[in-house]
């Protein structure tokens, strides 16, 4: 079964702010009314995670507990995209978004940094992009699957990673390299090299999946437009 990240209520088909009794009752018309559990013909994976949600969200500590939780991680996402909000201001024409390098006056699709050698090509941000941040993905992201590198500090060797998708805004990686969220990283795959703000680790089983938006990028291959030049 692959992980849920539907919250809880979602799950259920209510408000977070729902009374008990409306808890009660949207698991009892999900379950028999909508026909959910598996006797009356439903799927056992929904009716599972039905059963879950209600499990929590039907006990009083436990939702208690739960609502905790979810605000905490609504905290860190917010924190996260005011860094990346941040970053990219400071990364429009201070320094390389890397190492913190000078620009060049010019920068082309092919300017590299004079000090950490990482691409200085900014990414086009358009409204897509802004959504992406905002959690609203409307960019295409396409799988890779192919092996790679991280880099989380310009003084330090790369680790071994491996690309799981990337899109004209966003990339993901799998590592076991220690990544920071709020910091960034340069990754490297076939075809690609880009400077990427961390909006989010996960642990995935032994390794982390690593979640960012992309800074700069310089493709060795055609890939389309996805770069802007900066004068």
């Amino acid at each position: 079964m692959r992980p849920e990240r539907r919250s809880l209520y979602r799950i259920l088909h209510v408000q977070p702010e729902a009374p008990a009794e409306i808890i009660t009752a949207a698991y009892r018309c999900l379950m028999t009314k909508l026909r959910h559990h598996p006797d009356l013909g439903g799927d056992h994976e929904t009716a599972v995670l039905i059963n879950e949600a209600y499990a929590v969200l039907g006990d009083a500590a436990r939702r208690r507990e739960y609502d905790r939780a979810r605000h905490r991680r609504g905290a860190v996402r917010a924190a996260a995209s005011a860094s990346a909000e941040r970053v990219d201001r400071r990364s429009a024409g201070r320094g390389c978004p890397f190492c913190g390098g000078s620009l060049p006056r010019v920068i082309t699709i092919d300017t590299r940094c004079a000090r950490c050698r990482g691409p200085l090509a900014p990414i086009a941000h358009n409204l897509a992009a802004q959504r992406e941040l905002l959690g609203r993905r409307s960019a295409t992201r396409s799988s890779r699957n192919s092996p790679g590198s991280i880099q989380t500090n310009p003084n330090d060797g790369a680790s071994t990673a491996r690309l799981r998708d990337l899109s004209m805004t966003g990339i993901s990686v799998y590592t076991a390299a220690p990544v920071q969220p709020g910091s960034n990283v340069r990754i490297c795959a076939r075809g690609i090299d880009v400077v990427a703000h961390v909006v989010q680790v996960r642990p995935s089983q032994r390794v982390r999946l690593v979640h960012a938006r992309l800074l700069t990028a310089h493709f060795t291959r055609g890939t389309g437009v996805f770069m802007s030049v900066v004068v």
